[in-house]
């Protein structure tokens, strides 16, 4: 039972030292980020599509949280299957 408390004490004081998490980006135009927001829109124009975005919010403020996104998407040949590629770079606060 003591090698049992001293193994979790020991996890449980490494576990706290490095803990991550994951915050999907904050957009607040919708319209322009169909395929960073739902992949399943990929090749739904019809055309090859290239969106890219860049939201700063508070600005001047230190921390202040900003946002990249690129997308690429385009239908493939004549069938109803579409291909894309959506990169985000989120950047808040400490993690900046």
């Amino acid at each position: 039972m003591k090698h049992l408390t001293i193994g979790c004490l020991i996890y449980f004081v490494f576990i706290t030292f490095n803990s991550s998490a994951q915050q999907d980006p904050q957009y607040s135009q919708y319209i322009y980020n169909t395929v960073a927001i739902n992949p399943a829109y990929a090749g739904n124009r019809g055309v090859t599509s290239i969106v890219g975005l860049h939201r700063s919010q508070w600005v001047g403020l230190d921390g202040a949280p900003r946002t990249q996104s690129l997308s690429i998407h385009s239908p493939i040949s004549e069938s109803k299957v579409g291909l894309g590629l959506s990169i985000v770079n989120d950047a808040l606060g400490p993690s900046q």
